[in-house]
């Protein structure tokens, strides 16, 4: 018979859809007499098709299923009724119909376990008993089935650095019936591939009429078995745009030793900051898979992750940035970064949905002059990106930019985080130096939230969200920011930096950097929520971020006072009217030595008068983030 079989083309990746399936459609055929072999296969319909042998290398052309019947609402099934123990079913392309027991090129029959395997294999909590695997019928009697399904790489099954058990309390609620994954290192220390885990949702299959072999999860029908990498994945990217400098080498701390800066507890060929996650190359311990109840329909049978285990409090990411020297000095724009992997490519970890704790960052570099040879060595540079934006999700996508600017007060900022999410995308922008700002936009159409991603620039008209971290406590910004405009007249040799907008503020005679910075209110207010990547808000501690709407392109600057500048008056030697002209043009000059003792414009030159300009005390202690608004 002719047979169509094609399969998603985004299956199961890391993709802006968070819930991508395996799926398929073909012709079927009736068996002639009325007994049903039980088959696999993936039906559900999609817009967006590939071959099947491309979506099945995703489990490795294999996964192990377990199935029971008669389950009741809440309670464990009867006993006997266990059907699928643990079953090996296997891919093969261009061989549905060989068998009563292959509709969809999965095949189970005939398959058997190798000793070591059944060592290793237990989802039936018992070891498995059959050498090979025999075809299995549906039981119409049965009032209903329950299929849950794993896949792991082979070789990390046979070497034991994936152990797989049934959990199957009889006190537990039928979501609570999964299965317990147990990662450990082998004996030559190589540990388990996070990026090969895949978990079938909870399949239960009602009793009905039966016996329709063209149906989908009915009785005498295929079993759809849907897969989920319940896993999230980490990038993190490295640029600098300081004006005739390259960075030549970089180091990241991972240790909490706030002093340390001999490099002994800092990875050189790697990217590492203080994160509250296992490190990911090197997982040890079990992964608890339950199901997500029903009291939201949109996760409901889902995967549900729990990972017991000796968590590091360390993220170690890839060793490209081992790459960086003056041959190949680090990435000069958000678009082409260095990152931490050839080609940007991700790191599989575990999610952390409850995560609160922030991510520390601390590094070393090298800034170096093509042209003279010059070097400075910039050392022990700390910041901090909030927890809430680390509470990373199953199948998500996290990638982290990190941007070093030309300010010896800013300079490093971050721009993190990029989310791809199922409803859209979230760029989070941090600068960091000591406290931090985040930063990020939503635009509104038709009822629905979406995040403007574009490298630093939001879309003129939309939601622009600002919160404040200061070492890891997120603040109350009341009375503590201020949102500025900023302008330049001279962009090539006086850009608009972190570093400049805090020398603009900072000045109080005549602004010879001519960037001018102008109070901006319009719209601008404080809020308890902001939006989350997945369409639900993140709710922060009461008045703890601040919401503005960019009405105009420009640059916009968000300013947090830690502690206030203060400024004296310092008394100002002028011998005649030239010098008082020149004075006058230079400074903001004062008759006295209070602020309403400004020298009027109009004023002429008083030989008897003592002239004072205002000057910086205190610098005091501030953060900045500069933010560009463009068309939409």
């Amino acid at each position: 018979m002719k047979k169509y079989l094609l399969f998603a083309s985004a299956i199961l990746a890391f993709a802006s859809c968070a819930d991508n399936s395996y799926l398929g459609t073909a012709d079927d055929q009736l068996l002639v007499n009325g007994d049903r072999p039980i088959t696999f296969g993936f039906d559900v319909p999609t817009a967006t098709r590939a071959e099947g042998a491309e979506a099945a290398a995703k489990l490795n052309s294999q996964f192990i299923v377990y199935a029971e019947k008669n389950e009741t609402d809440e309670n464990a099934p009867t006993a006997g009724n266990l059907v699928f123990p643990d079953y090996k079913v296997s891919y093969v392309a261009n061989t549905a119909y060989t068998t009563t027991s292959n509709t969809k090129d999965w095949e189970y029959v005939g398959l058997s376990w190798s000793a070591t395997d059944a060592a290793n294999v237990k989802m039936g909590g018992t070891a498995v008993t059959e050498d090979v695997q025999t075809i299995k019928y549906w039981d119409y009697a049965a009032t209903s089935y329950t299929f849950t399904a794993v896949s792991a790489k082979p070789e990390d099954i046979t070497a034991g650095r994936v152990v797989i058990n049934k959990l199957t309390s009889d006190d537990d609620s039928k979501y609570e019936k999964g299965y317990t994954v147990t990662l450990a290192k082998d004996g030559s220390d190589n540990y388990p591939s996070l990026a090969d885990l895949y978990f079938s949702d909870r399949n239960e299959i009602a009793q009905g009429s039966g016996k329709d072999r063209t149906a989908t999860n009915a009785y005498g029908g295929n079993v759809t078995l849907q897969f989920r990498n319940s896993l999230t994945q980490v990038r993190a990217g490295v640029y600098e745009t300081i004006p005739g400098y390259a960075v030549t080498a970089i180091k990241f701390y991972v240790t909490n030793d706030a002093e340390a800066t001999d490099g002994a507890s800092t990875p050189t060929s790697a990217f590492g900051a203080i994160a509250p996650n296992t490190n990911p190359a090197t997982y040890e311990g079990t992964l608890t898979v339950t199901y997500y109840d029903n009291t939201d329909a949109d996760t409901e049978n889902h995967p549900k992750l729990s990972f017991s285990g000796t968590p590091a409090n360390d993220l170690i990411l890839g060793t490209n940035m081992s790459t960086i020297s003056t041959s190949a000095p680090l990435g000069t724009s958000a678009a082409a970064p260095t990152w931490d992997t050839n080609l940007g490519a991700f790191t599989s970890v575990l999610p952390q949905i409850d995560n609160t704790t922030n991510l520390k960052l601390k590094v070393d570099y090298t800034l170096w002059n093509s042209v003279t040879g010059e070097t400075i060595q910039i050392t022990g540079k700390t910041a901090e990106v909030p927890g809430k934006y680390l509470a990373w999700k199953p199948n998500f996508k996290y990638t982290y930019l990190f941007k070093i600017n030309d300010s010896d007060l800013y300079p490093i900022t971050f721009d993190a985080v990029v989310i791809e999410a199922e409803t859209g995308e979230a760029e989070y922008i941090t600068t960091v130096s000591e406290p931090s700002i985040t930063t990020f936009g939503t635009v509104t159409s038709a009822g629905k939230t979406t995040y403007v991603v574009n490298a630093n620039e939001y879309t003129a008209g939309s939601d622009v969200y600002a919160t404040i971290v200061d070492g890891s406590t997120v603040i109350d910004p009341t009375d503590k920011y201020n949102v500025y405009t900023v302008t330049t007249t001279n962009a090539t040799n006086f850009p608009i930096t972190e570093g400049s907008v805090a020398e603009s503020l900072a000045e109080v005679s005549a602004k010879t950097h001519q960037v001018t910075c102008t109070a901006y209110s319009t719209n601008v207010s404080e809020t308890a929520t902001v939006p989350g990547e997945d369409g639900n808000d993140i709710t922060l501690p009461a008045g703890k971020a601040i919401k503005m709407q960019a009405l105009a392109t420009g640059t916009y600057a968000v300013e947090y006072v830690k502690t206030a500048r203060t400024y004296k008056f310092v008394a100002v030697s002028i011998a005649d009217a030239t010098e008082f002209a020149a004075a006058k043009a230079a400074l903001n000059l004062y008759t006295g030595t209070t602020d309403s003792d400004a020298l009027d414009s109009s004023a002429t030159y008083d030989s008897s008068a003592t002239y004072y300009k205002k000057v910086v005390d205190n610098v005091g202690v501030y953060a900045y983030k500069v933010i560009k608004v463009v068309a939409p």
